[in-house]
Parts: structure tokens; C-alpha cells; sequence
């Protein structure tokens, strides 16, 4: 396992969020901090976030290939379909993407690798239907946890463990800052996709950026508890390029590099953080 020098209190850890294709920005935030010193113990992903979570704790050294996977990235592997087939799926199923093509891309990628044979400490957050409960995943297959997680609500069908349903861990906790302090992490560095910037005039952006106004309220109230008990949690929240659709995976490039941009300006400044600074 990676490690940097600490006190022996310190426990570092990573929180990802959810935010769709922007979770692109994330690989930059991670490549930055790392390249910095900073490696955590605990690392927790929501939906995109929980994709990035997962790389980090099987491959922490291997980040390069993680931005290639985000640079690759098209729309079809993860959102497939035509207009006729999403209008179809949506009106007989309730959701517009069938989930196929996103599993066998996440299982190319990660395999039948489990949370057991990580090299760094992973959770990753999704919601049951059935009570409406957090649920964490830490034990088991990574590529099941991750459909759960990214089980968005309406775009794909809720995903299904054990019998029972679970949908996008972003519908509670679109910032898993609470679920590493509930795993003893003193500091963390809470990596944000939720930014956006004036108002489009395409009305098709109205939805795409009432869930980031949703996103951004529920990232800065997990971010402002902590302080409360103890921990120290660094919000980076890059700015972010502008788009109305968070299944647009073609702005990948210019979202990693604002991810590493706005993670290394935050480490100049503030140098790099932690318990033992």
C-alpha cells in the first residue's frame, strides 16, 4: 500500500462525487495531488466518482491509464441507443438506457477484481430502494457496487444485489465526505464535479444544471460538517466546462485538465495539506 510520511493520527482520505462525464476531472484532481506527496488511506466514490474510486484503490499507480480510459470514452459505451429506442425504453421501463453496454465496459476495464484485493481502502456509496437507505459497499465484486452506484435514477434501470434494488448513491450522498469520516479519516480531499457557470440559453440545460444546483447544495453542507468534528476537508472544485448534457463524454480532455489545473493552484497556495503541515 501507498504511503506518505504522517503522524500516526493522520488518516488521509479521498472522497469522489458523482457528476456523470464530468467525473473526467477527477483523473486530474488525482494526478496532481499524488504527484504532490499526498496518497490516501481511505478512498469513497458516488456514481462517476465511484468508477474513479475504484481505478485509484486497485491501480494507485497507475493514473495515466486512467485519464486514457476518460479520453476514450464515448457516449454510446455507456449511454447506447438511438432517439426511437431511449423513447421506447423510457415509456414501457421507466428509464432511457438499457445498462448492458456499461457493465461489459466497467468489467474490460476492472474484470472480476474485488474490494478485498485493493491496494488502498474503498468504499463506494449507492442507495436501496426498497428503505431508501445508504448503502456502502466494501466487500465483494467492485463491478456490481459500481452499477449500483451509477444506477441513475430515469437514465438507467435501478440495479439489482442480493434481491434487492439500488439506484444512484448521488440521490443521498452526491459527496461521500460523510462515509470516510465515518472511517476514521482526519483529512480529506473532497473532489467535486458539481461547478457551473452562467446560465445557458439552450433550455435542454435546464435539467442537466438544476441536478448540479442540487449536486453543489448537498457537497457544501457535507463539506461544512466536518469541521465539527475534528477532520479537515479541502473542497476542489474546478471550473468546469460548460455543457447541457452530463453524457457528453467529448469535453473529457478540457475537463481533466481543468481537474489538475485547479488541483495544483489549490496546492500552491495552500500547500499540501494535512494533519501533519
Amino acid at each position: 500500500m501507498i504511503r506518505r510520511e504522517r503522524r500516526t493520527e493522520e488518516i488521509i482520505g479521498f472522497a469522489l462525487s458523482g457528476g456523470g462525464a464530468r467525473g473526467a476531472s477527477q483523473a486530474g484532481a488525482l494526478k496532481a495531488i499524488t504527484e504532490a506527496g499526498i496518497w490516501p488511506q481511505l478512498v469513497a466514490g458516488t456514481s462517476a466518482g465511484a468508477v474513479n474510486a475504484a481505478w485509484l484503490a486497485l491501480h494507485p499507480h497507475r493514473l495515466d491509464k486512467l485519464e486514457a480510459i476518460w479520453l476514450a470514452l464515448r457516449t454510446q459505451d455507456v449511454f447506447p441507443g438511438n432517439r426511437v429506442r431511449l423513447l421506447l425504453n423510457f415509456t414501457r421501463r421507466g428509464y432511457v438506457h438499457a445498462a448492458d453496454a456499461w457493465e461489459s465496459f466497467l468489467v474490460q476495464h476492472l474484470g472480476n477484481a474485488r474490494f478485498e484485493e485493493t491496494e488502498l481502502s474503498c468504499a463506494v456509496v449507492a442507495v436501496r430502494l426498497s428503505d431508501g437507505e445508504r448503502v456502502v459497499f466494501e466487500r465483494g465484486e467492485l463491478v456490481p457496487a459500481i452499477m449500483a452506484s451509477t444506477a441513475i435514477p430515469g437514465v438507467f434501470p435501478p440495479y439489482c444485489i442480493g434481491g434487492e434494488l439500488y439506484v444512484d448513491g448521488g440521490v443521498l450522498e452526491f459527496l461521500p465526505v460523510p462515509t470516510l469520516i465515518e472511517r476514521g479519516a482526519t483529512v480529506t480531499y473532497a473532489m467535486d464535479s458539481s461547478w457551473f457557470g452562467p446560465m445557458s440559453s439552450e433550455i435542454g440545460a435546464v435539467v442537466d444544471r438544476c441536478s448540479r444546483i442540487s449536486a453543489r447544495a448537498s457537497a457544501d453542507m457535507v463539506t461544512s460538517l466536518p469541521s465539527t468534528r475534528g477532520t479537515s476537508v479541502h473542497l476542489l472544485r474546478p471550473e468546469l466546462k460548460e455543457f447541457a448534457d452530463a453524457r457528453d463524454f467529448r469535453h473529457s480532455a478540457e475537463l481533466v485538465r481543468a481537474g489538475y489545473d485547479q488541483a495544483s493552484q489549490y496546492l500552491r497556495e495552500h500547500g499540501s495539506i494535512s494533519a501533519s503541515s
